[in-house]
């Protein structure tokens, strides 16, 4: 059987790898660069997810695993671990060991697909007022809602009861306080509240694509709302996505 050539990747591809992990085993958090004699240095190695050159048991042992691509040297079969994680995975190669690497692969192509989603789809700047008057919030501002019962149909199974329940409080509490700040917004800048629905309705369909989970599809919608206000207040993020949950832009 021909055995592929150990191929020695570019400084780029080694750069992405790396920076893909932020510089960490995605195994044991150890730094994977270190300074000396003021240049950093490697302590990692670029690990073949699927083995590039599989031994026959190997080949049996992974017949019927799931494969992130054809090509061996493909960057999706590719990751940055220190050295120890690389020989521990290496040796002996196992199922269980195979189906960690290939699920930590997949979650960190995850986080950097939705890094790239959330700098191509903007949301008007409109939006960050709307945030820091929620920060800057008194008692005196809350206008308590009736319980909203809708979200009941609306969020399934897949979102937790901790979730469900802080999305219900949100909306009790803040609906008519986002509502009315919106309101301002539209006086201000004609059409900017049906742009900002618009918008998030756009960005709920693209995460709806690629999974149903609702507790996911939440996080990533509140995670966008933070980066694109430029805010690094996480709970008006998720008060501004439980107001258009209940607004019907999220979660039909």
């Amino acid at each position: 059987m021909p055995t592929n050539k150990r191929k020695s990747f570019s400084e780029n591809t080694n750069i992405m790898l790396v920076g893909e992990v932020s510089a960490k085993c995605p195994k044991c958090r150890k730094p994977l660069m270190y300074e000396k004699a003021k240049t950093s240095n490697k302590k990692y190695e670029l690990a073949h997810i699927y083995p590039l050159n599989p031994k026959p048991k190997e080949l049996e042992l992974l017949k019927d695993e799931f494969r992130l691509h054809e090509n061996v040297d493909h960057p999706d079969n590719l990751i940055a671990l220190c050295i120890l994680c690389h020989t521990e995975f290496d040796n002996p190669r196992t199922v269980e060991g195979y189906r960690e690497m290939v699920a930590l692969k997949q979650s960190i192509m995850e986080h950097n697909r939705q890094a790239k989603l959330m700098d191509e789809y903007a949301i008007e700047n409109e939006i960050a007022k709307i945030i820091d008057a929620l920060e800057h919030v008194s008692d005196e501002d809350v206008e308590l809602s009736l319980e909203p019962k809708e979200l009941s149909y609306k969020i399934n199974e897949t979102m937790t009861r901790l979730t469900k329940n802080r999305i219900k409080e949100n909306v009790s509490n803040y609906f008519s306080f986002v509502r009315k700040k919106l309101q301002l917004v539209e006086a201000e800048s004609p059409d900017s509240s049906i742009m900002i629905s618009l918008q998030v309705k756009t960005y709920y369909l693209l995460q709806k694509k690629q999974t149903q989970n609702q507790q996911v599809i939440f996080k990533n919608i509140v995670d966008w709302i933070c980066h694109r206000s430029g805010s690094d207040s996480n709970e008006a993020s998720e008060i501004i996505a439980s107001f258009f949950i209940q607004n019907c832009e999220i979660f039909e």
